[in-house]
């Protein structure tokens, strides 16, 4: 019998299931035991948030490397390649090693059926069992309380904002959401918080949990380039472009206080040159300054206006905009006003969640609707409309960046 490759073990994830999101831990623990992944795990961070993962993960990652730990790192959705998922030292893991933990997945979970992030999360797990990483960052999927990395106990949490997204399935309120963030967290292990305005919700359930908190603005603070933590000491930090601050605080927050880690300026000295891909990445195609932001909810979308406005050009903001139907789309277009000056609005029919740019077109009373399509359609129309001192920013939803990176892939590696 012939091994499916990494493409056809994804297309058989995304079937496994009856329902794309299934929160619950139930089929995930029993699988992750048959498999041995909760025995013994490495020491674990796992961090939660409604926006700032990404950034707080990615930090941690490259200092633990950097000092010499071997660092399994897990962050979703990809943008290009499945692969992005599951890193190692900063390093992609390989289609093998990916193929080899689902068989392994698929030899012990009998009649269980998985979700394709929890089995991505298995996966995850299993690659850094074997790889022997002395510490594994764990980027929650969507909420925390239900969400899979929570079957393990956490050494370290990072709570980094609580925003309303994921209503459907987290509650209405950011009380509500909150709760389910504060899931994470573990009684007489560190949790760090980097939300400036915690519902009062959250402050009374880490209380109750007995979790060592250190809360931002109360415990410790970001100032310029500088972080005081909570244990007294100060580090200069060169913040990386298009991370928040805050997010970057976090992050040397949770090291100063990882059990075992001793945390040295020397480490952060290089946090300058760290990057999340698509998060306020600016990159340069076909002659024109394209930005491109995972901005997908009213809260990120607000910070991405906020640098918009911080960093004017002397011509248009032209925005490519695709989004999913179940995000606050109201909101989201609100905290652009003034802001974009022409919007084209990508076709996402391939994803059963998108918004028809139609219906999106109907929300944008009063704003220039220049173009509707799919994303090669609509690129070569904008780049034909923007002129020098024009930008064009492409935003929304991971699947409008993700396919916006890879004509840019496609495009360099045919010399464009």
């Amino acid at each position: 019998m012939s091994r499916l490759s990494l493409s056809e073990w994804l297309e058989a994830l995304q079937s496994q299931h009856p329902w794309e999101i299934d929160l619950g831990l139930d089929r995930v623990s029993a699988v992750a035991d048959a498999m041995g992944l909760r025995a013994a795990p490495p020491l674990t961070i796992t961090v939660a948030g409604t926006n700032g993962k990404g950034s707080v993960v990615s930090v941690l990652s490259r200092v633990l490397s950097d000092s010499g730990l071997c660092v399994g790192r897990y962050m979703s959705p990809h943008l290009l390649r499945f692969n992005e998922r599951i890193c190692i030292n900063e390093r992609e893991v390989d289609d093998a090693g990916l193929v080899a933990a689902f068989e392994a997945i698929e030899q012990k979970r009998g009649d269980v059926s998985l979700t394709y992030f929890e089995a991505a999360t298995l996966a995850a797990l299993y690659i850094f069992h074997a790889r022997q990483v002395d510490v594994q960052i764990l980027e929650v999927g969507l909420g925390g309380r239900l969400d899979a990395v929570n079957i393990l106990d956490a050494d370290l949490t990072v709570i980094t904002s609580i925003g309303m997204d994921h209503t459907d399935w987290l509650g209405d309120d950011r009380s509500q959401i909150a709760l389910e963030k504060a899931g994470v967290a573990r009684g007489g292990q560190p949790c760090v918080v980097a939300e400036p305005d915690p519902p009062p919700s959250l402050v009374a359930y880490l209380t109750s949990l007995g979790a060592e908190v250190s809360w931002i603005n109360q415990d410790w603070r970001v100032e310029a380039d500088r972080v005081h933590t909570s244990g007294g000491e100060t580090y200069g930090v060169s913040p990386p472009a298009g991370l928040l601050p805050q997010n970057v605080g976090a992050a040397v927050e949770a090291l100063s206080r990882l059990p075992g880690f001793s945390l040295s300026p020397a480490l952060l000295e290089a946090l300058s040159s760290v990057s999340v891909q698509g998060r306020l990445s600016l990159q340069r195609f076909e002659g024109k300054d394209v930005l491109l932001d995972v901005a997908h909810n009213a809260e990120s979308v607000a910070q991405l206006s906020r640098y918009l406005s911080d960093h004017p050009v002397a011509g248009k903001t032209r925005a490519l905009f695709g989004v999913m139907g179940d995000k606050p789309i109201h909101d989201m277009i609100h905290n652009c006003s003034g802001i974009i000056d022409e919007w084209n609005l990508i076709d996402l029919s391939h994803v059963p969640r998108a918004m028809a740019p139609q219906d999106v077109a109907s929300l944008l009373q009063g704003e220039h609707v220049a173009d509707m399509g799919v994303f090669s359609d609509l690129w070569p129309m904008v780049r034909a409309r923007t002129a020098e001192h024009d930008r064009v920013i492409v935003f929304g939803s991971f699947f409008s960046v993700g396919e916006a990176l890879a004509m840019m892939d496609t495009g360099s590696k045919n010399g464009d």
